[in-house]
Formats: structure tokens, sequence, C-alpha cells
């Protein structure tokens, strides 16, 4: 969008919603893994919600969980990261009308900051 001069807040959100998810699952959009017509985001849809631990870099939910304690805020964790997600998607959405507005993103990062 940019190079070709389409700047506007709805392209940001779209970049916004890859970098999400590039941060995420530690992957860039450009590596061989996609190419054609199988993108980065393709990959995450397809796995989210129920395969989404996948996808997800497997540093952020590798933790031990041999106490309670620690099963709950592993799941807790991955309920986290999941919604993420899910705002990473609805970021990256094809059509621009479909994308989330940018007070709304942060509004559901606010939701999960709260809940920490």
């Amino acid at each position: 969008f940019g190079m070709a001069g389409n700047v506007s807040a709805k392209a940001d959100i779209y970049s916004y919603g890859i970098l999400l998810l590039e941060v995420f699952t530690r992957r860039k959009p450009t590596v061989e893994q996609f190419d054609g017509d199988f993108s980065l985001r393709q990959w995450v849809a397809e796995a989210f919600p129920v395969a989404i631990s996948d996808v997800i870099d497997s540093h952020l939910l590798n933790q031990s969980n041999n106490t309670a304690t620690e099963r709950s805020a592993a799941t807790a964790r991955k309920e986290q990261v999941v919604t993420i997600m899910e705002i990473g998607l609805s970021c990256s959405r094809e059509s621009p009308n479909e994308r989330m507005e940018m007070k709304e993103v942060v509004a559901g990062l606010g939701r999960i900051h709260q809940k920490t």
C-alpha cells in the first residue's frame, strides 16, 4: 500500500495485524514457507483457535507446568496469546472495511493487560 502511495489508517491497521502475527509466531511473512497464495495470515487463520499452539512461538508458552498454579498461569498465558492472535487476524483481514479500528485494538489489548 505504502509503495503505491495508498497510505491510510486501514493500511496501518493491516500492517499492525501482520506485525502481531510476526511477533507471536516468530515468523516473517517473507519466508519460503509463505509463497504464492499461502501467507503468514492464512497459516495462522487455519490454526486458529484449536491448533493455535502449533503456530505460536514455543518460547512464549514453554514453561514448566508441574504445579496447579503453573498450569493455571500457562492456561491464562495461552488465552492471552490467543486473544492477541485474534486481534492480529482481525486487523489483517483482506477487506479494509472488515478490519478493526485502532480504538478497538487498544481496548482489546487493554482488556488483556487488566487480566494480568
